[in-house]
């Protein structure tokens, strides 16, 4: 399994500018009532979650926050294309709950996990293996590894960023 995890990613203030712009009261965040499409076998209709899709190369979608936001951490991971940049923000649950294990994308190209807040939950690996939702860490990986959110049960949120790009 190629998996590399990065603790303390970005800069204090770097983190700390991003971290408060996202958890802020203002930050536009969308409701999804799924985390995967009903046609896939792992599709939980009781597991929803907020996400702010800041890029979509597929759609041609792009926030307006995006440059200003993302420019840091795409820089910092050498990003030479970007597909998909997206935020996902899972609330507090009674005990931990899976998202459902799915791939990215179907073809070749790199995906990585980026946590803005310190939770007990984590993202799990089919092949094994799991790494825990530390604040400023950073986890990357083939984008057709399986793998799967886990909630937590211990913060009002589970808040990540996730990067798909070559």
């Amino acid at each position: 399994m190629d998996l590399q995890v990065i603790d303390n990613f970005l800069g204090d203030y770097q983190f700390k500018s991003l971290q408060t712009i996202l958890m802020s009261n203002d930050f536009p965040w969308f409701y999804n009532y799924r985390t995967l499409p009903p046609s896939h076998p792992h599709h939980n209709p009781k597991i929803f979650q907020f996400t702010h899709v800041f890029f979509n190369r597929e759609s041609g979608q792009i926030s307006p926050v995006y440059a200003d936001l993302m420019g840091s951490l795409t820089s910092k991971l050498n990003v030479r294309r970007l597909i998909r940049l997206k935020a996902n923000l899972n609330t507090r649950t009674l005990f931990h709950r899976r998202g459902g294990y799915h791939i990215d994308m179907d073809y070749k190209c790199k995906t990585a996990v980026y946590y803005l807040n310190t939770n007990n939950g984590w993202t799990e690996f089919k092949k094994g293996g799991k790494v825990k939702s530390v604040a400023n860490r950073l986890v990357t990986f083939n984008s057709n590894q399986e793998h799967q959110g886990v909630s937590c049960t211990d913060e009002n949120v589970r808040l990540v960023i996730n990067f798909n790009y070559e």
